[in-house]
């Protein structure tokens, strides 16, 4: 028992150890990733900060985004259909579309935050972006708005993300002037400073594991 538990690269709880001592094995416990506390803030004056996201859903794409200014105040914010699109074509427009809305708006200094790594990665490597877009990217470099980028979890960019969704029930793209009665708690939590939560992999899976099996149990 002691040897082949020796050699054994299995990991245990720290609730076995006691058994495993009286078998004189080695225990290796399972290494469990942190909790991550992930909390939007806002920008510091003249930046004007806006979260981008992009939404496909059965192939079809859409994508919002939400400007505020260093109070973390409401200035504006956008939702856009698509139509057929992968997700990083619509995270790559939503980009695009926060840098036109900035010009329109005056806003010359924009901090863009998205929860998306690879369409932030476009900053420092244009040629990612797909050709049919390339075009419309340089046109809206050249309008003179100054950008920084940052990525932040999808839950601390949940507004962006509800904006998104709702670009799938519009046509074209809209302008919103006033916040969204659904996205009012969710913006609330990010301006005074409340955090979302990323749980690592393995705790989400048992979760919903568990969820689903004590629904058998008590039907």
């Amino acid at each position: 028992m002691a040897m082949s538990g020796n050699a054994s690269v299995g990991k245990c709880l720290p609730s076995d150890s006691p058994l495993l001592d009286s078998f004189a094995v080695d225990s290796h416990c399972r290494t469990v990733k942190d909790i991550i506390s992930v909390l939007w803030k806002a920008s510091t004056s003249p930046w004007v900060k806006v979260n981008t996201d992009g939404s496909v859903i059965a192939g079809l794409a859409a994508c919002g985004g939400l400007f505020r200014d260093f109070m973390g105040a409401f200035l504006g914010a956008f939702c856009c259909n698509i139509g057929e699109a992968s997700v990083f074509h619509s995270e790559v427009i939503a980009i695009i579309l926060a840098m036109e809305h900035a010009t329109t708006n005056r806003w010359w200094n924009i901090w863009l935050e998205s929860d998306s790594t690879s369409a932030l990665l476009i900053f420092s490597c244009p040629s990612l972006i797909p050709i049919l877009l390339r075009n419309r990217w340089y046109n809206a470099r050249s309008l003179g708005v100054q950008t920084i980028s940052s990525h932040i979890f999808r839950e601390g960019n949940y507004c962006a993300d509800k904006l998104a969704n709702r670009g799938h029930f519009i046509q074209g793209s809209v302008w919103l002037d006033s916040l969204l009665t659904e996205l009012h708690l969710d913006f609330f939590c990010d301006r005074v400073g409340l955090p979302n939560y990323r749980f690592p992999l393995v705790l989400v899976v048992c979760c919903i594991f568990s969820f689903f099996l004590l629904q058998r149990v008590l039907a």
